[in-house]
């Protein structure tokens, strides 16, 4: 809700009566009682509105009764209003005198000019001022807004490849000369740095991405990319994720809590939760980090220069020095030291002459 979205930042005064334009803006104005200035009445379902319209309705009302925004220039009688901007006093003065259910803005504005008040009329672009009252007026407006949102980045040097099909919030922010595939999704305050390229499939919601970096179908939140970095495709960087530069993270890879030093490669198939990795690490297909033991989350460090091989199980917690390497297939339960090779596994036995049940069936 509204209320939800803003917080602290505003008070709210619920208008018991509805369509009663008196009731609603009297509780608003008792917040602000002793106050001199003017007040802006706007319906709710206008969120189109841009802050220089808005701008322009107040500052034409300065030394006046009033402003009034219009987005139609027929006569007066036809004529399509947005918003009012009024001298607090005067609106306080006319609804106190008027507690119609029927009173609107339009009356005030009226009566001001039948005694001679100045009320001057500021004109709006109308796609500002479309008004959302079901599914497809706000399918509608979701469109207008996001064509506006993807020109200022094309404005700025960000290159679309469907502006149509890019949906990028307006917190959300593109360094210049990067590319915007179709189907990527920039949601809450991303930032993506200079020459990028965000291949489509891509959903990022309040994660940083440094400059030049490739990423392809990554789904991230709350996560971290550094510059260089190649990402995907389909890879999930949950909360806390931090990929520093020149990394390589290949296809199926979910990293979480876990911060990954400069030019590491985690190529595919593998989880990374909970971990502290070093520099320049090769993460085999088929890693797991066992970072939860039921009841609580542990930790796993790992120095720079470390191997690890394919199918390797690092039990936390645990630690691996620099240099280290695991063999392939090891379950990994105590720290291995700097330069150390960590083996974990059941040893191989050979039974010779091993004829398969199949072959056994057939002979007989």
């Amino acid at each position: 809700s509204v209320r939800d979205h803003v917080g602290e930042r505003a008070r709210f005064a619920t208008q018991v009566q509805s369509g009663a334009l008196a009731d609603g803006v009297l509780r608003a104005l008792s917040m602000v009682e002793n106050t001199n200035g003017y007040v802006l009445v706007v319906n709710s379902n206008l969120p189109l509105l841009s802050t220089r319209t808005i701008g322009m309705l107040v500052d034409a009302a300065e030394g006046k009764a009033a402003s009034r925004l219009v987005y139609c220039e027929e006569d007066e009688e036809t004529r399509i209003c947005a918003g009012y901007c009024f001298e607090i006093n005067r609106l306080r003065e006319f609804l106190e005198q008027n507690h119609s259910l029927s009173v609107n803005a339009e009356h005030c504005i009226r009566a001001m000019r039948m005694e001679g008040e100045r009320v001057v009329d500021v004109y709006a672009p109308a796609m500002e001022c479309l008004a959302i009252r079901d599914r497809s007026d706000l399918w509608e407006g979701t469109c207008l807004r996001q064509e506006s949102i993807n020109v200022h980045h094309m404005q700025n040097g960000v290159t679309f490849i469907d502006p149509r099909r890019a949906y990028i919030d307006p917190d959300a922010t593109i360094g210049e000369d990067t590319i915007i595939y179709p189907g990527v999704f920039l949601q809450g305050h991303t930032r993506i740095g200079r020459g990028c390229t965000i291949l489509d499939g891509c959903r990022l919601r309040d994660t940083i991405v440094g400059d030049r970096c490739e990423l392809s179908s990554v789904v991230a939140q709350e996560a971290a990319i550094e510059d260089g970095t190649t990402i995907g495709p389909f890879v999930r960087l949950r909360p806390n994720a931090h990929v520093g530069k020149g990394c390589k993270i290949g296809n199926f890879v979910e990293i979480k809590n876990s911060t990954l030093g400069d030019g590491g490669k985690v190529a595919h198939l593998t989880y990374v939760g909970d971990a502290d990795i070093g520099r320049r690490i090769n993460i085999g297909c088929g890693t797991a980090f066992a970072n939860y033991d039921g009841a609580r989350k542990h930790r796993t460090t790992i120095g720079d220069d470390v191997f690890l091989g394919c199918n390797t199980s690092l039990v936390a917690p645990v630690k691996l020095g620099n240099g280290a390497y695991t063999a392939a297939g090891s379950t990994i339960t105590k720290d291995v030291p700097d330069g150390s090779l960590g083996v974990g596994r059941a040893r191989q036995t050979n039974i010779e002459g091993w004829t398969s049940p199949q072959e056994k069936k057939e002979k007989k």
